[in-house]
């Protein structure tokens, strides 16, 4: 369930994921990991409630990468999101800034990830995707 959904305000950042893709998943389960303080809410994309969080983004490119939903609204997707995303976490600080010093960088490498996700989904052993699943259900069912 998209948090506050029937809000325009958001709290707290929201990181929406490809519930479909075991890599985007096993990924945000490191997200988690780092997210200590519990600073983000989580979303997918295939909930009801996501075309209306995304609205900004044109509807075509939605399912194409992971989004960072702020709590004023601005949206950040794919490589962009990385940054921003860092600087949300603890000693995140280094990570945020080689992100935006080599934005386009980012960008291409998200790009390489997020074309070929099934096919680098193959790639994470099923253990660890059923790990990610448990945390990542640990933490939405989290107040």
């Amino acid at each position: 369930m998209i948090p506050n959904s029937s809000d325009e305000y958001h709290p707290r950042p929201i990181l929406v994921y490809d519930l479909d893709c075991g890599f985007c998943r096993w990924s945000v389960a490191r997200v988690l990991a780092w997210d200590k303080d519990r600073v983000l809410d989580l979303a997918t994309l295939q909930e009801p409630g996501a075309a209306e969080l995304l609205s900004s983004v044109p509807a075509d490119e939605r399912m194409k990468s992971s989004h960072l939903v702020m709590p004023d609204g601005t949206v950040y997707s794919g490589g962009a999101a990385l940054a921003p995303l860092a600087a949300l976490l603890p000693a995140g600080a280094p990570v945020a800034f080689v992100a935006r010093s080599v934005p386009g960088l980012m960008n291409w490498g998200y790009r390489q990830i997020a074309e070929n996700r099934m096919k680098v989904s193959k790639l994470v052993p099923a253990a660890a995707k059923a790990r990610a699943d448990e945390q990542i259900a640990r933490r939405r069912s989290e107040p």
